[in-house]
């Protein structure tokens, strides 16, 4: 069986508030500085169910949760500036919303 994967949407979540000033620069420990670079992108899988929430209402209750998230761990919605530091500058996250058909 082939798995076909339609993306619903596509959509960059920033943090529900801004970082404050004197913390728009988070310096990497030097372990981070010396340690190749990876990508962790994160799947989820949430069954349908009728008698839930609706999948926009899951839809939007994640965004909304993960926008309070990134409010508290801002380095998370910045960006690596020289492997030395990030600039937290809440740039947000990449979010997809995709159709499996399994």
């Amino acid at each position: 069986m082939k798995v076909e994967v339609e993306i619903i949407s596509k959509e960059t979540i920033k943090p529900s508030s801004p970082t404050p000033h004197h913390l728009h620069t988070c310096q990497c420990s030097f372990l981070d500085q010396i340690s190749p670079p990876v990508h962790m992108p994160i799947l989820l899988f949430f069954e349908t169910d009728a008698d839930k929430l609706s999948n926009a209402n899951m839809s939007d209750q994640l965004k909304t949760s993960l926008s309070e998230t990134l409010t508290q761990f801002y380095p998370l919605a910045g960006r690596l500036l020289d492997n030395i530091s990030i600039n937290c500058n809440d740039e947000g996250i990449s979010y997809l919303e995709a159709r499996a058909n399994c």
